[in-house]
């Protein structure tokens, strides 16, 4: 059953209160910037890159913590990896990171972890893990877990993905679309983690080949 969109800005917004602490940053900010994160992923082009998303991402990444080496770096990436999106543009990750970079020291977040979610972020443009950590390697693993889930909901992954570019012609999203899986194939394996490995590698890539030959 699909998740409300009320249940989902609730817990969202629970993870959200819970990266700061109130006695270093006024509630009126950690308020503000919130209702900017909402506003940016309620925008009515994202049919994918919206707040469902970052939902799935984090009840896949909450039960995995205690192997991260720096859970609140994670979870502000996962929060502001796709703030920017426009289908339009090829440098969504890049101001994504900067939009994260302007706004984080707001939040009275230490320049460590700024620099780490900064990181994380540019690392999903071709999902390549920058550093060799769990940070990213389960940050990563959480953004592509959508591949490796059952036909039916991939298949409106797929379809939401073309609403987003419903403005490119079907001949050349195709030629754009093909490209995009051929390199998700070609990434081996495509994910870093036992955990994700197991649950999501074989079914990946059988819907990518799948979506292959129905485009």
């Amino acid at each position: 059953m699909p998740i409300k969109m009320n249940e989902t800005i609730d817990f969202l917004r629970l993870q959200w209160l819970q990266l700061f602490d109130k006695n270093i940053v006024s509630e009126p900010i950690i308020e503000e910037q919130w209702q900017s994160l909402v506003k940016h992923y309620q925008e009515p082009n994202r049919h994918y890159h919206n707040l469902t998303h970052l939902h799935e991402l984090f009840e896949l990444l909450l039960p995995l913590e205690q192997k991260l080496e720096h859970p609140k770096a994670v979870y502000l990436a996962v929060f502001y990896h796709d703030i920017i999106y426009n289908s339009l543009r090829k440098d969504n990750e890049l101001k994504s990171a900067e939009f994260a970079d302007k706004v984080l020291p707001l939040l009275k977040v230490d320049t460590t972890t700024i620099q780490l979610t900064y990181s994380l972020i540019m690392a999903t443009k071709d999902h390549h893990a920058m550093l060799p950590t769990n940070d990213f390697r389960y940050f990563l693993d959480a953004d592509l877990a959508i591949l490796g889930t059952d036909w039916k909901k991939y298949e409106a992954y797929s379809q939401a993905i073309r609403k987003e570019y419903r403005h490119v012609p079907s001949i050349l999203y195709r030629r754009g679309r093909k490209k995009v899986l051929q390199h998700l194939l070609q990434k081996t394996p495509l994910y870093y983690t036992p955990e994700f490995f197991e649950r999501f590698e074989a079914q990946a890539r059988e819907n990518v080949r799948m979506e292959m030959k129905m485009l």
